[in-house]
């Protein structure tokens, strides 16, 4: 599954996260969540800031439209920002930032399905000192718990589509849109749960796909042949769609999410705390939506 070394392209940052792909500009986009910076990198240019005060953004992904989707701790909100023809970044959306008169909890990670529906966790990962450092400003949650929420047209609207994970973080679909995989990062969890998707997103019958060994589950993704990608305590963590544990990539920092990236997608972009790297995957990932 792995074509080549484990490679750093960047360090000296605090906590690295969310990283996205933007294929027309052959740049990634990632986030330093304390630094309160969207950053960009590519061969080209290497470490640059893409958004200087960034709502201490943390998860990433493009919509339908190509704007990237941004989970804002400080604001408490899922946002979606125009990526210019430049590659700079444009307007910034609201797409969801309360369920009636209750302020989110802090979104955390967001995934656009090829239908154009967005689906974001929820954990409160940014406002309160549980289970991990504080990467916000302590706040009362006003939810009674963390879920798995899906956009509607209204900001203050959006719709629970699992509510029995404990702290959902990083999610991902299967390649045929059949499963959605929610990670639960939690030190009493630290698993993958596999929900079966219905109509209009519907979720049911979670089920346990994977436990993490070392470490809590976070970031995933899957490549072509429906492998399950994870970020885990001491690297990347492969799975067989069956939940058979499959490679072991090891990493030197503990890792928080990763992005399939390159020209022919294989290469795996890793956020990993204080650094970035990239290792060569021998198969690309699974397609993104395309845009609209």
């Amino acid at each position: 599954m792995i074509d080549g070394d484990l490679e750093q392209l960047a360090t000296g940052l605090a906590f690295t996260e969310g990283p996205a792909w933007i294929a027309e500009h052959g740049m990634l986009l990632f986030t330093d969540i304390p630094g309160n910076r969207i950053h960009g990198w590519s061969d080209e240019g290497g470490l640059s800031t893409w958004v200087g005060n960034a709502h201490f953004a943390i998860g990433l992904a493009r919509d339908r439209t190509g704007r990237i989707l941004a989970c804002e701790h400080s604001t408490r909100s899922l946002t979606a920002i125009a990526v210019e023809a430049d590659g700079s970044a444009g307007e910034r959306t609201v797409l969801a930032g309360a369920i009636g008169d209750r302020v989110l909890n802090s979104t955390n990670d967001v995934i656009c399905t090829r239908d154009g529906t967005i689906l974001f966790t929820d954990p409160p990962f940014g406002v309160r000192v549980l289970e991990g450092a504080l990467h916000g400003y302590q706040q009362a949650m006003e939810l009674d718990g963390a879920y798995v929420l899906k956009v509607t047209g209204d900001a203050t609207a959006p719709q629970p589509v699992v509510t029995e994970i404990y702290r959902p973080n990083g999610l991902c679909l299967t390649p045929d849109e059949t499963t959605l995989y929610v990670s639960d990062s939690s030190e009493k969890n630290h698993k993958v749960v596999a929900c079966t998707v219905g109509p209009d997103w519907e979720m049911s019958a979670p089920q346990d796909f994977a436990v993490m060994p070392v470490g809590v589950p976070d970031g995933m993704r899957v490549d072509v042949d429906g492998n399950l990608w994870v970020a885990g305590g001491d690297g990347l963590y492969v799975y067989a769609p069956d939940g058979t544990h499959a490679a072991h990539v090891p990493v030197p920092e503990m890792v928080t999410n990763l992005e399939f990236g390159g020209t022919e997608r294989c290469d795996v972009y890793i956020t990993a705390t204080t650094s970035l790297y990239r290792i060569r995957a021998a198969r690309p990932g699974a397609p993104r939506p395309p845009a609209a």
